[in-house]
């Protein structure tokens, strides 16, 4: 089996109306929903496809420069964890990731087996989910509460910056479904200093049933304040973490309570596995993408002891379309992992007419 063709499709999906920030705020991130996402279908000579995704906002220019690299190439003979793409951290590493996501694809199918067997078995069959959104007025925090409960989803996660009424939102959060959501607040490192963490902890103190947990509420570069804080805290504290190095640092340092980590499949597998050797439950995360990324999330998720905090695995429930033909199915709070072979998912022809967008 060699690999003969290599494409690249450029998407654009709008988010649902109110399903992130609230109407009149502009928060952190910027638009980053109008970032266009890059899929890859890579072809063999047996007629068998393979699918990857790359992380939003990344060129398709920086796809594309590799394809050469895998023309002619045996799926099986090639080493998965050493891909000829260069330096896994470099500013095209999503291109690792969309690569490899298609590999596996790709071999799964030729061997009639989901991504998770070749992951080494699955631990679980569904993966806990939450809801996302990012900066919202209280009631609108209390609307996105009450969707999750509709959903069956006990985990919220919502963004937060210095001089945000957070503190009001869990207020309204717990007036509308009391302790049945738990919100996972992610300040995205701009508390700026312990003691604006300290102080919102202290509003938060009639409301610690609501928490889930603190995620990367000051710089992760500065281990020490995440000392400091696990210490001072009676929540649980969450570091987001990408390279491998980071992850022996944070453990070894005994930093956080929780991981929130992503990467590609070998590089999640390896990340929990330092997790799991230091007894710290592990989340995936997500750059909010569509329904090829987020399957193979759920092979990852399924094939690691660790895996056992509800994942950033929400796409469907802000995009519009998430480009597969059958959706993810979700069942009280769970994602169900693909059983079929591969990845589990099929590109959708007529949505990838309808939201594909000529690069620039």
């Amino acid at each position: 089996m060699k690999i003969t063709k290599i494409e690249t499709f450029r998407v654009r999906v709008p988010l649902h109306p109110v399903s992130w920030h609230s109407a009149d705020i502009d928060g952190l991130g910027g638009p980053w929903w109008d970032f266009p996402i890059v899929l890859l279908r890579m072809t063999t000579d047996s007629g068998l496809s393979g699918l990857g995704e790359a992380p939003k906002g990344l060129a398709e220019a920086a796809i594309r420069q590799y394809a050469p690299l895998f023309d002619g190439q045996n799926p099986f003979e090639m080493n998965w964890q050493n891909l000829p793409i260069g330096d896994h951290w470099s500013p095209e590493s999503g291109a690792y990731q969309a690569y490899e996501m298609a590999l596996y694809d790709l071999v799964g199918k030729a061997l009639e087996l989901p991504v998770y067997q070749l992951l080494g078995g699955a631990y679980r069959d569904r993966v806990r989910t939450s809801l996302c959104s990012g900066q919202m007025w209280p009631e609108d925090a209390a609307q996105r509460a009450r969707q999750a409960v509709d959903l069956g989803l006990g985990v919220l996660k919502m963004k937060a910056k210095v001089g945000d009424p957070v503190v009001e939102r869990i207020a309204a959060i717990n007036q509308a479904v009391g302790t049945a959501v738990k919100v996972t607040i992610d300040p995205m490192q701009h508390l700026q200093h312990p003691i604006h963490v300290l102080e919102l902890a202290r509003g938060l103190e009639p409301y610690h049933d609501n928490i889930e947990c603190l995620e990367d509420p000051v710089s992760r570069s500065n281990l020490d304040w995440y000392v400091l804080l696990r210490e001072k805290l009676d929540l649980p504290l969450a570091l987001h973490l990408g390279s491998l190095q980071d992850v022996v640092n944070a453990v070894k340092r005994e930093a956080c309570d929780y991981l929130n980590l992503g990467g590609s499949l070998n590089e999640f597998k390896q990340g929990t596995a330092i997790a799991e050797a230091a007894g710290m439950p592990v989340w995936h995360g997500s750059g909010a993408g569509l329904g090829i990324s987020e399957a193979s999330y759920l092979h990852a998720s399924a094939a690691t002891k660790a895996t056992t905090l509800s994942s950033d695995i929400v796409g469907e429930f802000l995009r519009v379309d998430d480009l597969i033909v059958r959706p993810l199915e979700f069942e009280d709070g769970y994602v169900k992992v693909p059983q079929q072979p591969g990845l589990g998912v099929e590109l959708d022809e007529e949505a990838l007419e309808r939201f594909g967008v000529r690069e620039s």
